[in-house]
């Protein structure tokens, strides 16, 4: 048998070569992965910030309305008695162009200068810089003219 001296170890390097290109696209394919998991995540956390939001604000117009039916009272009573739910911290801010008593004190009143308040709802979890920060705002205006 002839050997030819140059041939000598010509696998080993092809070998190696293969194995590092496979192990490079092993991590791509991880990678890839964990960041679709945590993105699929922080999407599901937004929808539910949103959601948790959009109720505190269905919640509010109603106690908004049930304040502006009792013609002296002020729109925005009790709504920060809110904090938080379902472990998102809740945001309220409310106001009104009648926050005082005698603002609308019978129907003729209210039909001339109607209550117009307005409300908005924030609702995060987390600290701004966190990986799974969210933050979702939801905003209304009411309009109370008394009947």
């Amino acid at each position: 048998m002839i050997y030819c001296s140059h041939n000598k170890g010509f696998s080993l390097p092809g070998a190696i070569f293969i194995m590092v290109a496979l192990a490079s696209i092993g991590i791509a394919m991880v990678t890839l992965s964990s960041t679709t998991a945590s993105t699929s995540a922080l999407n599901i956390e937004q929808t539910r910030a949103f959601l948790t939001a959009q109720s505190v604000m269905e919640w509010s117009i109603k106690k908004v309305v049930a304040n502006d039916v009792a013609f002296n009272a002020d729109s925005c009573a009790g709504l920060s008695s809110v904090t938080s739910v379902e472990g998102f911290s809740i945001s309220i801010s409310c106001s009104g162009t009648c926050p005082d008593v005698s603002c609308c004190s019978d129907v003729l009143q209210c039909n001339a200068t109607p209550r117009v308040t307005l409300i908005s709802v924030t609702a995060s979890r987390g600290s701004t810089g966190d990986t799974y920060y969210v933050k979702r705002q939801v905003q209304s205006t009411i309009s109370y003219d008394g009947s």
